[in-house]
């Protein structure tokens, strides 16, 4: 159903009231199609009010296998085992295939997880709806309502549509969810207002996925399902497409430079072998056998369990991870666009500032002060809350915040309850106070409380300059609430008072966690920038923001109202966005236009959140993060890391766990990509120096995947060196294999390259057996990548300050490695799978000595590429 007018144009009451029938509804919400019938309206309403959102697309596992084979390493990999297969060199074949089957699985398992962010959403609809149906007030299912439903609402209950307001009490809906405010929202059926107005500021609607805190309401729906404002969010989270992570992002890249460098290599190689004469099997054969030597086949596997270890150690510190690839990525990000109610501040109404009439002003620290002494009297009894059997304030958040105040100042809430209340005038929001006339002696004293231009009416005249500051306290962002009383015993009328003498103001507000400055402090000292995005009043949110220790100037917050403003002029909305610290009144594509911008300039963008209109952001982001427990499924849904104590602080333990995830990821390539570099150059130059091929792609394979595999996946537990959080963030260009990394990998494989051919010329020259030559290189190769990973447990420290149990696992992993080799030599059975015997003394100590080696050589470019990083940075 199309409505004609602006749903919150005014709205006559009694026509809602029975709209009970198609002709009224069509009467009420008109329609664009002349003409119809109402059986016709009424297949419409039904056709089009569905209050369900679509279901989310799931792939299927065999789909999710199948992606795993769209990458230019793998197709490489199937067409060496394809022509090892047609050379028939079954052995070959089947290896490369085990592992192309391994990767598979892996990375199906890491991707077979249901969109539950969208089917969250699903699950917001209220489940069940009380409508009056031809003069019937009855409970049905949540999905059968239809525009034009006229529906009650209490207390307590989830909103199960977009509704317009018939009539209303008291009515308050917490739609934090969808504006990240604090404080539940009044509604107010009779407003007027403009027809753009954001659906979050809508005081004469209620929407779909909110919930009612305290009073009750009527109302007619104006929306349904896929159409609501909540149903928008779900379009919105469908068409943004995820940012992959930055680790994702960076192997994508080294995949296709290996990719390009492997054929750029295997193609010329064959052609040099065509032109000395070589038979097209051996050509065949070498060019696999150098394919399967460029590829680093074990990294997959390495990288997913270095991941998997950090997921541990972020778990351990209250982040939990939702997708593999986004621990390293809360390390790369450059900028936190932080969320404010509930991620940097308690999300509870708190009394943080006094202003009383005569211009004092108290902070928390003096609430026990003998001159607050009427105050905490007032804020106490002219109170509708009620103190819980643990001793907690319940009710409404403002006046629990009060009884905390009170409490807190020393009074005791149980003698103030049972102070008699003679009467007493409930808040309403139409009225914008309370009042209350308790026994005092021989007569009654009156309290009152409310908005300040209300209360000041009912007050004796006021200090111009204690009003001066009061206006300024609520300039600052404070809720500000006044408070007065009778001059002693009165026969005022609670229910409209007079001459009243003014307490004073009370500011509430948020409260900052107090853990997040220390945590936004060290962000600061990592290098990353810390954005806050609110849908709080901007004076509030600059507020927030000083308290945090955040450096804002007044021109640094940005409003929705200014970005809406710029939309149709992209320059200048970026600009604006780029320039700002905090933003307030932010709308949820406007949430998602920040990160969009922020991206687009060239920031890593990790976003934290906890409410629906957080949803589309969160999955924008190159990094999610949720709250855990005050976050909604959608948030969790869509995030791709979840705070367990929703605590921002522990987003910084996340960074510094991240960082050191990147660098055992580097380390892990760095070592792989050295070991087929040296392998590489034992092809490249066999073939220019007339010698034998010094590996089999058996071997080869067995290397990469195996030997290597077994202590290249505990770099994966490494601990870090103890100074992440004190270097700055990567640059988001920066690759994995930098300038220092090649530094790293090009000496101690050339130093093996030349080893290893040295080894294979002697031999042959000795007249060795081929297989005895390539027994050899295998096992001088091993111990080549013991002796390197060894090393490189420290990109910084020399393997001599690096203590020795810094990573347990690591030792274990060598020793596996070496026992697996020793395994293959003696074993006969997988020595024939793999040509491998027991060797000579002499050839043992030549290995001892190519191990010496490639310490010695390792240590050194250690050093050199240190010094050269100390004097680049200066």
């Amino acid at each position: 159903m199309i409505v004609d007018r602006p749903i919150d144009a005014p709205v006559p009451s009694a026509t809602i009231w029975h709209a009970t029938s198609t002709d009224h509804v069509m009467a009420v919400l008109g329609t664009r199609d002349a003409g119809l019938t109402a059986a016709e309206a009424a297949g419409r309403l039904i056709r089009d009010g569905v209050n369900e959102l679509p279901p989310p697309p799931v792939p299927s596992t065999l789909l999710l296998f199948l992606r795993q084979f769209n990458s230019p390493l793998i197709y490489l990999l199937v067409a060496a085992a394809a022509i090892s297969l047609s050379l028939g060199h079954r052995t070959d074949a089947g290896f490369i295939g085990v592992v192309l089957l391994v990767n598979a699985a892996i990375g199906t398992f890491q991707e077979s997880k249901a969109a539950d962010s969208l089917a969250a959403l699903g699950r917001m609809i209220g489940q069940t709806a009380m409508v009056r149906r031809g003069g019937m007030v009855s409970v049905i299912d949540a999905r059968a309502l239809v525009v034009g439903d006229v529906v009650e609402l209490e207390s307590g209950m989830a909103v199960p549509a977009d509704i317009r307001l018939s009539s209303s009490s008291a009515l308050r809906v917490d739609q934090s969810t969808f504006s990240g405010e604090s404080v539940a929202v009044a509604k107010d059926q009779a407003v007027v207002l403009p027809i753009r107005t954001a659906p979050g500021e809508r005081a004469t609607m209620v929407l779909a996925g909110t919930m009612i805190e305290q009073g009750r309401g009527v109302g007619i729906v104006v929306a349904t399902g896929a159409n609501t404002a909540l149903g928008a969010i779900d379009e919105s989270l469908r068409a943004t497409k995820p940012t992959p992570p930055p680790l994702v992002i960076r192997l994508d890249r080294l995949a296709r430079q290996i990719s390009i460098a492997t054929i750029a290599l295997i193609v010329p190689f064959a052609l040099v072998l065509w032109v000395q004469g070589r038979p097209g099997d051996q050509i065949l054969l070498l060019a696999v056998a150098l394919a399967v030597s460029a590829i680093p086949e074990g990294l997959s596997i390495a990288v997913t369990v270095a991941l998997a270890a950090g997921t541990r150690r972020m778990a351990a510190r209250n982040v939990i991870v939702r997708s593999l690839p986004a621990v390293e990525g809360l390390g790369a990000c450059t900028i936190i666009a932080s969320d404010k109610t509930g991620t940097l501040t308690r999300n509870i109404l708190s009394v943080e500032r006094i202003l009383l009439a005569d211009g004092r002003t108290f902070v928390r620290a003096d609430w026990a002060d003998d001159g607050l002494a009427a105050m905490r009297r007032a804020a106490a009894l002219c109170n509708e809350a009620s103190v819980g059997p643990d001793g907690m304030p319940v009710g409404d958040s403002v006046d629990v915040a009060l009884l905390g105040f009170a409490r807190d100042g020393g009074e005791d809430l149980t003698v103030l309850h049972a102070v008699p209340r003679i009467a007493a005038l409930p808040y309403e929001p139409e009225r914008k106070f309370s009042t209350v006339a308790v026994a005092e002696g021989s007569g009654a004293r009156v309290f009152a409380k409310g908005a300040p231009e209300v209360v000041r009416r009912m007050c004796h005249a006021i200090d111009p300059v204690a009003l001066e500051a009061a206006t300024a306290m609520a300039e600052d962002g404070y809720r500000v609430i006044a408070v007065a009383a009778s001059g002693g015993v009165t026969t005022t009328d609670p229910d409209a008072p007079t001459g009243l003498v003014l307490l004073g103001w009370i500011g509430l507000i948020d409260p900052v966690r107090p853990e997040v400055p220390a945590a936004i402090a060290r962000c600061a000292e990592a290098g990353i920038g810390v954005r806050m995005v609110t849908g709080d009043h901007p004076g509030t949110a600059l507020t927030i923001a000083r308290g945090l220790g955040l450096e804002v100037a007044t021109d640094q917050v940005v409003t929705g109202t200014e970005m809406a403003n710029l939309a149709d002029q992209p320059g200048r909305l970026a600009g604006l966005v780029l320039g700002g610290r905090v933003f307030a009144r932010i709308e949820p594509v406007q949430k998602l236009e920040i990160v969009r911008i922020l991206a687009a300039s060239g920031e890593l963008v990790a976003v934290t959140g906890d409410g629906v209109n957080d949803a589309p952001a969160l999955q924008a982001a190159h990094i999610g993060v949720a709250m855990g427990i005050a976050g909604t499924d959608v948030a969790r849904g869509a995030a791709d890391l979840v705070l367990a104590d929703d605590n921002f602080a522990s987003i910084v333990a996340g960074v510094e766990e991240g960082r050191v995830t990147y660098a055992n990821v580097r380390r892990i390539v760095i070592i792989l990509l050295a070991t087929g570099i040296a392998e590489i150059g034992m092809f490249i130059g066999a073939v220019m120096l007339g010698l034998p091929m010094p590996l089999t792609a058996v071997q080869l394979l067995w290397l990469n995947l195996v030997t290597n595999g077994a202590q290249d996946v505990m770099l994966g537990f490494g601990r870090g060196e103890g100074d992440e959080l004190r270097q700055p963030p990567r640059p988001p260009s920066a690759p994995i294999l930098d300038r220092s990394a090649i530094a790293l990998m090009i000496p101690p494989a050339l130093l093996m390259t030349g080893l290893a051919l040295y080894l294979v010329s002697g031999m042959h020259r000795d007249g060795r057996p081929l297989a005895e030559i390539q027994n050899a290189v295998l096992l001088m190769t091993v111990l080549f990548q013991n002796a390197y990973v060894l090393c490189m447990r420290s990109e910084r420290r020399s393997i001599l300050r690096e203590p020795l149990l810094s990573n347990a696992w690591l030792l274990v992993g060598v020793g596996i490695a070496i026992a697996l080799q020793v395994t293959a030599m003696l074993w006969p059975p997988l020595g024939r799978v793999l040509g491998t015997a027991p060797v000579s003394a002499a050839i043992l100590w030549f290995c001892a000595a190519a191990v010496v080696a490639t310490i010695v050589v390792t240590e050194v470019t250690k050093h050199g590429v240190a010094v050269w990083q100390r004097r680049y940075r200066r």
